[in-house]
């Protein structure tokens, strides 16, 4: 399949979904994709433009014994080849994860929360001045990690696009500690058998304790804690993060990431591969 031919099939594939009213029950999902569109439109009109000329190429030579047609069919010829050119490229550097939300994972050694609570107000303030919404998937104060979700509207870059290439160790200012971060764009994985999933909820004898629980994919081991007041809110959380990493592991974003253990627990999850630290 040709470049140009790649693009408006993965365009149909969008408008089919957001054609169908169950995909807006989810309005994560239903955004994502309206984002995803709006950032392959570009591209689905070049390659119709393509398509377009390609089908006049084949009119005139058939009619190319008519030097007028032979003519024509030549400057045909050549703009499609020039736009086909540009559409390779394009797609070729294309990421096709620009438009979509991140979760952050942002860990320490343990006792060294300066570093995690100085990386979380970052990405806290550079997400209020962009408009983005952030949400600390582990509802408690940052102990010596984090987990955020961070969240773009409708409009304007996606999360990703902009977080994407930003520093993977970070270092306190005072020296304290390093704090690792790992941003993931928040993408769905191929379909997961339930019976791969396990999840273990923590008991407390605490009166009015959040729920605590651990959601772990058992083939890969990745997995993830959730916390909150809610339930259902805190698998939910839990498994947005772990959806996200095994959706990484299936994608062609596999090579920036490396599997390390994930405090306070034994399982693994992804961190970036580590450049040189930054400091804050």
């Amino acid at each position: 399949m040709d470049a140009w031919e790649a693009v408006t099939a993965e365009y149909a594939a969008l408008e089919a979904q957001l054609a169908d009213p169950r995909v807006h029950r989810d309005f994560r999902r239903a955004r994502r994709l309206r984002r995803c569109a709006a950032a392959l439109r570009p591209l689905n009109e070049d390659a119709l433009r393509l398509r377009s000329l390609l089908d006049d190429l084949r009119d005139a030579r058939d009619l190319a014994a008519d030097p007028a047609w032979r003519a024509e069919a030549d400057r045909i010829e050549r703009e499609a080849a020039s736009l086909r050119a540009e559409l390779a490229a394009a797609v070729a550097a294309r990421d096709p994860f620009d438009p979509y939300d991140v979760i952050v994972l942002i860990d320490a050694e343990a006792g060294c929360h300066r570093p995690v609570q100085a990386v979380v107000n970052a990405y806290e303030d550079d997400a209020r001045a962009r408009g983005w919404h952030v949400e600390h998937l582990y509802n408690d104060p940052p102990p010596h990690w984090a987990m955020l979700g961070i969240t773009a509207g409708e409009e304007g870059p996606g999360p990703w696009s902009v977080l994407k290439e930003g520093p993977r160790a970070v270092r306190s200012a005072d020296g304290s500690g390093t704090a690792h971060v790992t941003v993931l764009p928040e993408a769905e994985p191929a379909p997961v058998d339930p019976r791969d999933v396990r999840i273990d909820l923590y008991c407390t004898r605490e009166p009015g304790a959040q729920t605590m629980l651990r959601m772990l994919h058992e083939p890969t081991r990745i997995g993830a804690y959730g916390r909150d007041p809610v339930p259902a809110r805190a698998q939910a959380n839990a498994m947005r993060v772990v959806w996200a990493q095994l959706a990484v592991l299936g994608s062609a974003l596999e090579g920036r990431y490396q599997a390390v253990p994930q405090a306070p627990g034994g399982h693994l999850h992804l961190r970036a591969v580590a450049g040189r630290p930054a400091s804050v």
